[in-house]
């Protein structure tokens, strides 16, 4: 299942803040990396302006930029061209975009419901599957304002 995420809009920051401070976003992309291993669904960022850096994204995490069109209607022709829009979920705390999203057929969710998805993923492989010593889920959530209980 596709999710699509409104990059700027989940880390609270304009493209020229996060051009200008890229680790805001390279954490937010690390931790949705942490979110796709071992996972099916294809994650893609979607973030306003255009990236200088040119570097590669996280494992599992697509990243596309929006320039010179805002990421909303980037996120919206996208959706209103997909062959099946009921399978993307776009991940936006944006209402304004949430409500056009769902009125061409996309699901939608805030980040609090992804990140609850996401626990409760976590938590139902993590009684089989070992923890990845390389990435610290405790740090990140914190720094993204949610319980790293809830990972666990």
């Amino acid at each position: 299942m596709p999710y699509w995420f409104d990059g700027n809009n989940l880390i609270g920051q304009s493209a020229a803040v996060a051009r200008a401070d890229p680790k805001t976003r390279k954490s937010f992309l690390a931790l949705l990396s942490s979110y796709a291993a071992g996972r099916s669904g294809r994650f893609t960022v979607f973030f306003d302006g255009d990236d200088p850096d040119r570097s590669m994204p996280p494992r599992g995490v697509r990243v596309r930029h929006s320039a010179p069109l805002s990421t909303d209607d980037v996120i919206l022709r996208q959706a209103e061209g997909a062959q099946a829009p009921s399978d993307i979920i776009v991940v936006t705390n944006d209402h304004g975009l949430a409500s056009r999203c769902r009125n061409a057929g996309v699901k939608t969710m805030d980040w609090r419901q992804f990140t609850d998805k996401m626990s409760a993923r976590t938590q139902a492989s993590s009684k089989t599957a070992p923890k990845d010593p390389n990435v610290d889920l405790e740090e990140w959530s914190r720094y993204f304002g949610f319980d790293p209980d809830t990972l666990k």
